[in-house]
């Protein structure tokens, strides 16, 4: 696996949705890369945060009207 693959997977890592032989091919890469990982401890860290951010339920006015604007 090359940088640019394991960035493309990256997401999908992250939140545990590759098979296994694609996690171990991920792992692997991250373990011999220093800025992959480095990049593999940015997403999952900016996951945890919106998570801890987000878990009160409903997202506050202010960011639900954004949110609209932005998507629709």
């Amino acid at each position: 696996m090359n940088c640019r693959d394991c960035l493309e997977n990256l997401d999908t890592y992250v939140d545990r949705e590759l098979t296994d032989d694609e996690l171990s091919e991920v792992r692997r890469h991250l373990a011999d890369c220093p800025p992959c990982e480095d990049h593999y401890h940015l997403k999952a860290g900016l996951k945890r945060l919106v998570k801890v951010c987000c878990d009160e339920g409903q997202a506050p006015e202010h960011l639900r009207s954004r949110l609209r604007q932005i998507l629709f």
